[in-house]
């Protein structure tokens, strides 16, 4: 079963990867939060605002309308690619991937890894003969 993401400002049922609201009327702009995990409208944060970016460096940050938490476009985002998360900010390292892509990537890591293992074993195993 899989979960029913909604606009918060109308209340129109969008997809999961929807970047702007599919309602006419509404056409607001969409990320998925990895804090809250919802969809959610965002906002950009103050220059003065605690969260903002220190001394002109790093990525805009963005608040979640949602949870009010601090986050950044992932780096997928950023890249040009399709993902509509913010990845967490606020700590001491702003994280770079949303938490769908840094599961994705994680993914993938543990396959090559496990690849590689495999490999290993199979050259250490051939010589043995």
């Amino acid at each position: 079963m899989s979960r029913v993401y909604r606009c918060p400002a109308c209340n129109n049922e969008v997809d999961a990867k929807a970047t702007v609201c599919s309602s006419a009327a509404c056409r607001k702009a969409l990320a998925l939060c990895s804090h809250c995990r919802d969809i959610s409208t965002y906002s950009p944060v103050a220059a003065g605002e605690e969260g903002a970016k220190a001394g002109g460096r790093g990525r805009d940050r963005f608040r979640c309308d949602r949870c009010h938490r601090v986050g950044v476009r992932c780096l997928t985002w950023v890249a040009g690619g399709y993902c509509n998360g913010l990845a967490r900010a606020g700590g001491r390292v702003d994280l770079p991937l949303c938490a769908s892509c840094g599961a994705r990537a994680s993914e993938i890591g543990r396959g090559m890894l496990g690849t590689a293992i495999m490999g290993a074993v199979g050259l250490v195993l051939k010589r043995r003969k």
